[in-house]
């Protein structure tokens, strides 16, 4: 078999298994991230998806609805007089967006948002399993006691299936195409006619494909009958029992689905099948289910009770190059970490931390014969860090030992050791720490010389000389390239260089100082230098003689960006085409430009396509004859083949899940609202079950908006406020990495209009003003207006007390901050007043802040009061405040923005905050504030693990956190409040009180004194 007609498949938490396919198979892997973790219980019984997107789940708890994100799990539904039980749900079909859902005892439909029963009779008896012929609306109904019944749709009427009008029917498959089926005994197999087809007590499923009848038992033994001919092809095996069959016709697979050892691929392309086990799921029990969605990604569904009920495998996984080879398989994990790769000639050489092996691309195996590895071995503490080719040889950087140079043609190795590069160092060499010279980081060869970087400075090589130049302000030079003019650059983690070519003269090229982060790869495409800064990707360009950079956003990176390179490639008609690729430590980026202010229109792989993490200060390498990179990552080699056709992904779907008007849950494309209802709320769902959820979604309200907005974050719910009455019409859409534009959620809201908004009332309102006179009509209006003034004074004052009660409960339960609610109240009451907010929107900030930690409710007392350093996990669920904050405000419309201020507090002005990582003008004003005044609290309030901080500490820390944590605007208004004494701490509970006049009044303490 030729190694490029392998299909991968893959598990993040798992090592890769390769398994055999034609050359045109695309590639599945599996997703970690398995839904049990949200469902009710582990056990899964079926899985399907209906044709708007959404993927139905049948357990025994009930039926769960899930939309990439959330879960909705339905367990009875209400018709007419009777209430129907939606759990012990056995089987599912679909047919567009009508779903078909198998109880024990009853059979319902799901569609337009409500269900209905099917009333298929009493003798249907025990329900096992269900089979739809979606073609001729005929549903078959296989049961435990009582035969088989089919179900006409369009008539609406139920009939038991000849000779199966008692005892067990364990499943039927059906072969619309012949009009006939075949149904499984506990005897065996058997056509419509009741022709035996196989005589098995133990077969356990039977499906059909196009053209075959496929019969599985417990044994592993897979029958293949031949449906023209009527004729059984060749046997197949699989070492476990059989629960499921599932066949892509695309890839040619049948998916084999076990009791004990998990999911076996059988690959029929091949004269004689090719059989491999589908990785190394996390739960290999008890597979019950198969199913392949509309992107393509194949589901797995287990029942198995008290493990992961469901696993997602996706498409596109990354060729694992190393996997199968024994010697790899040898290799510890701590020391499977790749440093570097190069290849020369049909070579490949890995670095690893430990180790250097030799990988034949021809033979596919490691090479048990390898000098320099011998040589290396000799040198105590030695670890290779980098490869480059140069005059026919191969050398190596290997770090507390030299240079290493192989020589192929003689399979020879030698060390250019500390003794050796001192005593042939060249006269105009400057390095003075001759001990650092084997520390060596990185190579890179050019036309005349190999350039190496090592913890001091930069040396030449010619070949017999070296030539080291010390003048780098004792940084460790992490990466090597040429600038157009042939000039060698460099970097270290500080910034990029330019050294002339008697190695004499240095000049730092002035990248972006004002951004945090370590530069660790560069890249020279014509007129621009890109380089990254941590996860930040930057464009130099020069503009009038001086270097401009400009960032070019990376979408949702995770991790420092670590490979950054420009390949050339050859497509099918000869042409050269130029992809860049970039990488963090766990994605991948490939992209046909850098051009502009963000990475669009790119292919993206990540954990879930089988990478493990890549390390910083390594390096990969593009193989420009095989046109091939090979991804260096902790765990081995991972390639992606620019031969390789790859079609883009389907258009993602969107639905709009619900509409909660005030909190209430409303379904369907047309609304109609009752002209009292404050706040509609919009939730969308993105139907989306890749890896990468890099999705733009955009919205408008016809009647209000004129042009779409583009949401931020990935809440996709959108809210409304106070809309007028009148028809409204919202429009939405999402587009994905590829630039492809869903479909279009359209939903006609229709609100009645209240009185005043009909024309009809300003008329008569009009007649009856001329008619009454204007001085008994100021009495009424004066009067009524000084009762609902008072009514409204003292609603607005048990809100007030209530609010501030709820704020000292908040506080209360956080023993360490005791207070903190109340005093962040009192600051942002302050900070919005010197801000010339206006007073009702001063009111409501301190309304707001009240409350903003009001999340730390649902924290576990444990986490909430630990005396000492958090976990990451108890960190993670500290965090979790905001979000819980903002599901418990969230039903509360009377209070403008009170769950912003809840969730997004905690955000950063640099977009390092959390939960959302929102940046800028992007988090709320309200959140912006809150921000300030929580930190201020937080520095000037004495803990247990500290000490207040002095207001001039205070202020010179928020002048310094301008712009990275702090809206810059607010924090000059916060250091000039402290500066002039407006801002200091408070220790008092109740700050302000509210008066009979209506206005909210702060009360100085100690004094006597109030101040409006």
């Amino acid at each position: 078999m030729k190694k490029n007609s392998l299909i991968i498949f893959a598990l993040t938490a798992s090592a890769l298994t390769t398994v055999a396919a034609s050359a045109s198979s695309k590639s599945y892997m599996s997703d970690k991230t398995e839904i049990s973790v949200d469902l009710e219980v582990s056990g899964a019984e079926a899985i399907c998806q209906t044709a708007d997107g959404y993927v139905w789940i049948a357990q025994y708890s009930g039926l769960t609805r899930y939309d990439s994100k959330e879960y909705v799990t339905y367990k009875s539904f209400t018709e007419g007089d009777n209430e129907y039980s939606v759990v012990n749900v056995r089987a599912l079909e679909t047919k567009d967006n009508t779903l078909f859902v198998a109880t024990y005892k009853n059979i319902f439909t799901y569609e337009d948002y409500h269900f209905s029963v099917l009333d298929v009779g009493e003798e249907v008896g025990t329900i096992k399993d269900i089979a739809l012929d979606a073609v001729n609306d005929l549903l078959y109904i296989a049961s435990f006691d009582s035969g088989a019944t089919l179900y006409d749709l369009k008539n609406e009427t139920a009939t038991k299936l000849p000779n199966l009008e008692t005892g067990l029917v364990n499943d039927i498959a059906l072969d619309v195409k012949r009009d006939n089926y075949y149904y499984q005994t506990n005897d065996g197999v058997y056509d419509k006619t009741g022709k035996e087809i196989y005589s098995d007590p133990y077969v356990l499923d039977v499906y059909t494909s196009d053209d075959v009848l496929y019969i599985g038992n417990k044994d592993g033994l897979i029958k293949r009958y031949d449906l023209d001919n009527n004729v059984f092809l060749a046997d197949i095996s699989v070492p476990d029992q059989i629960n499921k069959f599932l066949y892509s016709p695309e890839d040619d697979i049948l998916f084999v689905a076990c009791e004990n050892s998990g999911l076996y691929c059988v690959n029929l392309a091949f004269d004689t099948p090719v059989i491999s086990l589908a990785g190394d799921l996390i739960n290999k029990s008890q597979l019950v289910d198969l199913m392949i969605d509309y992107e393509g990604n194949l589901w797995v569904a287990s029942h198995y009770i008290g493990a992961s009920g469901l696993s997602i495998i996706t498409k596109n996984a990354l060729l694992e190059l190393l996997y199968d080879d024994t010697v790899w398989q040898g290799v510890a994990e701590n020391e499977r970490s790749i440093c570097a790769i190069e290849k020369y000639g049909d070579i490949l050489y890995i670095a690893t931390n430990k180790c250097i092996y030799l990988y034949d691309t021809n033979e596919g195996k490691i090479l048990p014969d390898n000098a320099i590895m011998d040589l290396i071995s000799t040198y105590s503490g030695s670890r290779p860090r980098d490869i480059e080719v140069f005059n026919n040889k191969v050398y190596f950087a290997i770090q507390n030992a030299g240079l290493a140079e192989y020589d192929p043609a003689t399979n020879t190795a030698i060390m250019y050791d500390s003794d050796y590069i001192t005593s042939h160092l060249s006269s105009n060499s400057n390095e003075t720490s001759l001990e650092f010279l084997i520390i060596m980081r990185s190579l890179r060869a050019t036309d005349n010389f190999l350039a190496i970087g090592y913890s001091q400075g930069i040396m030449k090589f010619d070949g017999e000389t070296f030539t080291a130049s010390h003048d780098i302000k004792n940084k460790a030079i992490l990466f090597i390239g040429q600038s157009n003019e042939g000039k060698l650059l460099y970097c270290s983690t500080q910034g990029i260089y330019e050294i002339d070519d008697n190695f004499e003269t240095v000049k730092e090229l002035p990248t972006a100082y004002d951004v945090d982060g370590n530069i660790l790869k560069f890249l020279v495409d014509g007129d621009y230098i890109y380089y990254t800064k941590n996860s930040r990707l930057f464009r130099m360009s020069k503009v009038n003689d001086e270097y401009v950079s400009k960032e070019v956003t990376v979408p949702y990176a995770k991790g420092s960006l670590v490979e950054l390179s420009k390949i050339a490639y050859k497509g099918k008609d000869g042409n050269t085409f130029y992809k860049y690729v970039i990488a963090s430590q766990t994605q991948i980026y490939i992209t046909d430009s850098l051009e502009g202010d963000q990475l669009s229109n790119y292919e993206f792989y990540d954990s879930t396509n089988g990478l493990k993490t890549i390390a910083a200060n390594t390096s990969g390498f593009y193989d420009a004859f095989d046109q091939k990179y090979y991804f260096q990552s902790t765990n081995g080699i991972f390639v992606y083949d620019f031969n390789e056709e790859r079609n883009v992904s389907v258009p993602i779907k969107i639905d709009a899940n619900s509409i909660e008007l005030d909190g209430v849950s409303y379904y369907g494309n047309l609304i109609n609202i009752k002209k009292d209802t404050y706040r509609i709320t919009i939730n969308l769902s993105i139907l989306g079950f890749k890896p990468h959820k890099g999705y733009n979604v955009y919205y408008k309200l016809e009647g209000i908006d004129k042009d779409y907005h583009l949401m931020g974050g990935d809440d996709y719910s959108i809210n409304f406020t106070n809309l007028a009455g009148g028809s409204y019409t919202f429009r939405a859409y999402a587009t994905d990495e590829y630039g492809q534009k869903s479909n279009e959620v359209v939903v006609t809201l229709i609100k009645e209009k209240k009185i005043v908004e009909h024309i009809w009332f300003w008329i008569v309102a009009g007649i009856l003003a001329l008619a009454v006179v204007v001085g008994i009509a100021f009495l009424i209006i004066r009067q009524k207006t000084r009762q609902a003034l008072k009514k409204q004074l003292e609603y607005k004052n048990i809100t007030v007390e209530s609010i501030q009660a709820i704020a000292r409960t908040i506080d209360a339960k956080d023993e360490y901050t005791n207070g903190h609610s109340t005093r962040v109240g009192y600051y942002s009451r302050l900070i919005a007043e010197n801000l010339g907010l206006s007073e009702e929107e001063v009111d409501n900030i301190y309304y707001i802040a009240l409350l903003h930690d009001i999340g730390k409710i649902a924290i576990p007392d444990k986490i909430l009061n630990k005396p000492g350093r958090l976990t990451d996990d108890e960190f993670a669920v500290m965090k979790s405040h905001t979000t819980r904050g903002a599901k418990i405000l969230k039903g509360i419309s009377t209070i403008p923005h009170i769950i912003e201020g809840a969730k997004s507090h905690h955000e950063k002005w640099d977009g390092t905050g959390y939960p959302d990582g929102l940046k800028g003008e992007e988090i709320p004003y309200v959140a912006r504030i809150i921000c300030c005044a929580d930190c201020f609290d937080a520095m000037a309030t004495k803990r247990v693990y500290k000490e207040p901080i002095s207001l001039e500490n205070i202020a010179q820390e928020f002048k310094r956190c301008e712009g990275t944590h702090f809206d810059p605007e607010i924090a000059e208004v916060v250091v000039n409040m402290m500066n002039t004494g407006k801002l200091k701490p408070y220790t008092a509970e109740n700050v302000y009180y509210l008066g009979d006049d209506g206005k909210t009044h702060r009360i100085e303490r100690n004094t006597d004194k109030t101040e409006q």
